[in-house]
C-alpha cells in the first residue's frame, strides 16, 4: 500500500483502514523523533482489524524490502482507547504507533527498482490540432453532450485532451489497429471513445461515466494494447501481466476477454480468470505469460493469495463497472489486492453511475483522474428504448408473460428479468413445457451452462433468456428486441441497466415491467426515468407514489403508529 502524503493520497488511505476496521487513525508526529507515526483508537475487534490490516501492508513489504528487518510497532501505554460500546472495560487498550516515515522510504526505494512506465503514446492529427474551443464545445455537445473536468483536482492540471471524429485522427500512428477497425465494420467512434482515447493515450487516469452499450470496452481495451506495446521491457522479459481487468460479473469477465482476443493486435494474448472456471487451466495460463488478466474479484484474490496472479509488474489498471462490483459487496477485495500494484500506474474506471463509493475509490486510487461522462450524471435510461409498465397483481404475471410470449415475431428475440434464482428455474422449466425454444442463467447454474445459454441466445438457437441479475450488464447482444421485467428490479440503477440490455449498437427496442403493489416504494424513482425519457406513465403509477410519500412523511411524524401489515397501497 503506498502512503504517498505528498500526492494527497495518503489520506485517503488512511481513510480506507478506518472503513475496513472501524478504528480511528491519528496521523501523528513525535516531538522527540523526526518520524511519523500512526495511532489506532477504538474497540477490541476495531483495534485487533487495523492492526491485522496494517501488519499485512508492512509484512508484504518485508518480504522484498529486507529480508531479516521489520518493523516493529511501539507502544504508548499511556494512551487509552475509548468506546461508544456501554460494555465493562477490564484493561485500558492501548494505542499502537507504526514508523510510517521508514515504511514509505522502503516502498520508494522497492518501487524504484522496477523500469519507468511509459505512458504517453499520442501525437495529435493535425485536423484536431487546429479546433477551436469553440469547435470542441460543439462536438463535445453533438456527441450526446459529454463533458470533461478534472473532478478530483484542486488545482488546475494539464490541458485536457480535444476529442476525435473518426478512427483515423485517433490512431494516425497505428496502422494495424486502423486496420482491425475497418475490418470489424465499425462506422465511428461512439462519444465516449471519441474523447476517451485522446485521454488514455496521453497517459492520463480517466473516470468513464457512460450507460452500457456506450463503447465503453474498446475505450480502455485499444489505449492499453498500444500500452503494453509501448513499455521499456520487452514483454517475453516481463514476469506476469501488464494490464489488469477487474470486472463484477464472469459474463462481463468473459465478453471483454472475447473482445481482445477479435483483435489479435501484435499477438497480445489475454487470460480470463473467474470463479467457476476451471481453477487448473486458468493458473496454466497465467504461469504460460500473459499480458492481459481480465478477472472478477473473487478469483483475483484467490489466484493473487496463492501467488498465481503476480501484480507488480502491472502498469495498466481498469477497474469496470465499479459501481456494480461495489453494489456487490467486492470492495474490500479490490483494495486487498490493489495495494500491491504500483503505485504510479495507469489507471481507469468505468461506471454507469457515480455514487459515493465510486468516488471514494476514485479518490484512493486514481492520480489527478479527468472525468468523462456523456449525457448526464443523472440516472436516465436510454432514449432509444420504448418503456411500458403494466400494473398488476403478483398472480397474473405469468398469464400476461405467455400471452406476449404466444404473440413474439419470428425475429423477435427477449431478455426475462426475475429476482430470484427459484423464478428463473419455475419459468425455465414451464417454458421447456410448451416446447419454447428458451435457456436460462443465474449463479448457480454451472459454468458449461451459463455459456451455453449465452451462445444459444447470440445465435439464435434461443429466442428467450430468463435470467437473474447476473446478465443485466456485461451482455453485448445486440438484437435483444424486448427486455421483460417479470419481477421489478429492487433498485432504479438496476432497471436503468436492465433496459440497456436492447435498443443497443444504433437500433431500438422495448422494455416491458411488470409492476405491482410490493413495488411501490420504487414508484417515484421510475416516475423520474420515464418522464425524463419522456415515455408514457401510468396514471396508477402515481398514485402508488403520492400514497408512499404520504405513508413515508406519517411515519416521521408519528414513529410510534405503526401501519398495517398488508395493507394495500
Amino acid at each position: 500500500m503506498s502512503f504517498d502524503w505528498e500526492d494527497g493520497r495518503g489520506g485517503s488511505n488512511i481513510s480506507d483502514l478506518e472503513y475496513q476496521s472501524g478504528a480511528k487513525i491519528q496521523v501523528t508526529k513525535e516531538t522527540d523523533k523526526e518520524k511519523t507515526l500512526l495511532k489506532l483508537f477504538g474497540t477490541a475487534e476495531s483495534f485487533r482489524k487495523a492492526t491485522q490490516l496494517i501488519n499485512e501492508i508492512t509484512q508484504d513489504r518485508q518480504k522484498t524490502y529486507t529480508r531479516n528487518e521489520s518493523i516493529s510497532p511501539q507502544i504508548n501505554s499511556k494512551s487509552v482507547v475509548t468506546s461508544n460500546e456501554s460494555v465493562p472495560i477490564k484493561k485500558p487498550e492501548r494505542a499502537k504507533f507504526f514508523d510510517m516515515e521508514e515504511c514509505l522510504r522502503k516502498e520508494k526505494e522497492y518501487w524504484s527498482n522496477f523500469p519507468e512506465i511509459r505512458k504517453n503514446f499520442y501525437e495529435e492529427h493535425p485536423v484536431v490540432r487546429a479546433l477551436t474551443e469553440k469547435d470542441v464545445k460543439e462536438i463535445r455537445l453533438e456527441n450526446n453532450n459529454i463533458v470533461v473536468d478534472r473532478v478530483l483536482s484542486t488545482e488546475n492540471g494539464a490541458a485536457i485532451p480535444k476529442p476525435v471524429l473518426t478512427f483515423e485522427q485517433a490512431f494516425c500512428r497505428y496502422p494495424e489497429i486502423l486496420s482491425q477497425l475497418k475490418k470489424a465494420q465499425f462506422a465511428k467512434p461512439t462519444p465516449i471513445q471519441c474523447q476517451a482515447w485522446p485521454i488514455l493515450m496521453s497517459g492520463e487516469d480517466m473516470i468513464g461515466i457512460a450507460q452500457t452499450g456506450s463503447g465503453k470496452t474498446l475505450a480502455f481495451l485499444l489505449p492499453a494494447f498500444i500500452h503494453i506495446e509501448g513499455q521499456l521491457t520487452p514483454k517475453e522479459d516481463r514476469k506476469g501481466p501488464a494490464v489488469l481487468v477487474v470486472a463484477p460479473t464472469r459474463e462481463l469477465a468473459l465478453q471483454i476477454d472475447k473482445e481482445i482476443k477479435k483483435f489479435n493486435y501484435h499477438s497480445i494474448n489475454s487470460c480470463c480468470i473467474y470463479g467457476g472456471g476451471d481453477r487448473k487451466q486458468q493458473v496454466a495460463e497465467l504461469k504460460s505469460g500473459v499480458d492481459i488478466v481480465i478477472a472478477t474479484p473473487g478469483r483475483m484474490n484467490d489466484l493473487f493469495d496463492s501467488g498465481d496472479l503476480y501484480i507488480e509488474n502491472i502498469t495498466y489498471l481498469i477497474l469496470d463497472e465499479a459501481d456494480r462490483m461495489l453494489d456487490m459487496g467486492f470492495e474490500a477485495q479490490l483494495r486487498r489486492v490493489l495495494y500491491g500494484i504500483r503505485p504510479n500506474r495507469q489507471t481507469v474506471m468505468t461506471s454507469a453511475t457515480w455514487p459515493s463509493g465510486v468516488r471514494r475509490l476514485a479518490v484512493s486510487y486514481t492520480k489527478d483522474p479527468i472525468q468523462v461522462y456523456v449525457g448526464s450524471l443523472d440516472l436516465t435510461a436510454t432514449h432509444s428504448v420504448a418503456q411500458i409498465i403494466h400494473i398488476l397483481e403478483e398472480g397474473d404475471k405469468e398469464k400476461t408473460f405467455f400471452d406476449f410470449i404466444a404473440n413474439m415475431g419470428p425475429d423477435d428475440k427477449v431478455i426475462v428479468f426475475c429476482s430470484t434464482k427459484g423464478k428463473t428455474d419455475y419459468l425455465s422449466v414451464e417454458c421447456i413445457m410448451k416446447r419454447l425454444p428458451s435457456a436460462s442463467i443465474h449463479s448457480n447454474k454451472e459454468q458449461c451452462d451459463r455459456e451455453q445459454a449465452i451462445a444459444d441466445i447470440m445465435d439464435g438457437t434461443a429466442k428467450i433468456l430468463i435470467a437473474t441479475d447476473v446478465a443485466s450488464r456485461g451482455l453485448d447482444i445486440d438484437d435483444v428486441t424486448h427486455v421483460i421485467n417479470y419481477d421489478f428490479p429492487k433498485n432504479i440503477e438496476e432497471y436503468v441497466h436492465r433496459v440497456g440490455r436492447t435498443g443497443r449498437a444504433g437500433k431500438t427496442g422495448e422494455s416491458i415491467s411488470y409492476f405491482t403493489s410490493e413495488n411501490w416504494a420504487s414508484a417515484g424513482e421510475l416516475i423520474n426515468i420515464l418522464e425524463e425519457a419522456e415515455q408514457y406513465v401510468p396514471k396508477e403509477l402515481y398514485d402508488m407514489s403520492e400514497r408512499f410519500a404520504s405513508r413515508q412523511q406519517n411515519k416521521t411524524q408519528n414513529p410510534k403508529r405503526g401501519f398495517r401489515s398488508g395493507s394495500r397501497w
